[in-house]
């Protein structure tokens, strides 16, 4: 394994995790629509410059960084940044130091293809309502989480994936994700239908608590 070694801003970092948490501390220290300080904007700007993907850089430099909620995951937190050409867009720093594989790409895309199906099933709910797994009792839908099970999510991807040309023709009909979006989904409407007819087919859904599903011991890739 290569020995990961990084020096930003005369500040060297040796492990991937040390350096995680240096951009946390950072992103954690601001509120929504804080800009950063001068020094914390030097830091973030060289640390995106070396290690962002370059679509989201589009050759341009950076010229501020600015913390806002996630669209997505309100309780979140996450960058922007502005290009030199005034363009702007969210950007994870989690992502540049460990950046997706292809498959995750693909398996992001799978979930937004059945994200309406798995949604609809948590909210037709009748709460309070019992956990498929334990028994225990669910009060609402904030306390509910919906599971893959007979075929975990990640099995179910990898054979889609392997029944419908392979992991490199599967991740080239993946949308390169626009600025200020955290969407990522299919080019192509077929493999989105393809994949939900699958996923109906070959896996359950079920109600647990956000804890067992998040203990839950599932398959790896």
């Amino acid at each position: 394994m290569e020995k990961f070694v990084i020096t930003i801003q005369d500040e060297t970092f040796f492990t991937k995790k040390s350096l995680a948490q240096k951009c946390k501390g950072i992103l954690n220290s601001y509120k929504d629509g804080d800009r950063l300080n001068m020094f914390d904007e030097e830091f973030m700007i060289d640390f995106f410059t070396l290690l962002a993907k370059s679509h989201k850089l589009k050759g341009k430099n950076i010229v501020e960084v600015d913390v806002r909620k996630s669209k997505k995951y309100r309780k979140n937190l996450q960058f922007w940044i502005k290009r030199e050409d005034g363009t702007k867009t969210d950007i994870s720093y989690i992502n540049c130091i460990w950046p997706r594989k292809k498959i995750d790409e693909i398996s992001y895309a799978c979930r937004r293809a059945v994200e309406d199906i798995v949604t609809k099933y948590k909210f037709n709910h009748v709460y309070p309502t019992i956990s498929d797994l334990s028994g225990q009792i669910i009060a609402s839908s904030d306390e509910a989480e919906v599971d893959h099970y007979d075929m975990d999510f990640v099995d179910l991807v990898n054979n889609w994936v392997y029944l419908n040309g392979g992991e490199e023709y599967i991740y080239s009909k993946i949308n390169e994700t626009e600025d200020g979006s955290e969407i990522t989904e299919f080019t192509d409407s077929e493999l989105t239908d393809s994949f939900i007819q699958y996923h109906n087919s070959h896996s359950h859904l079920r109600i647990l608590t956000i804890d067992e599903n998040r203990k839950r011991k599932k398959s790896k890739r």
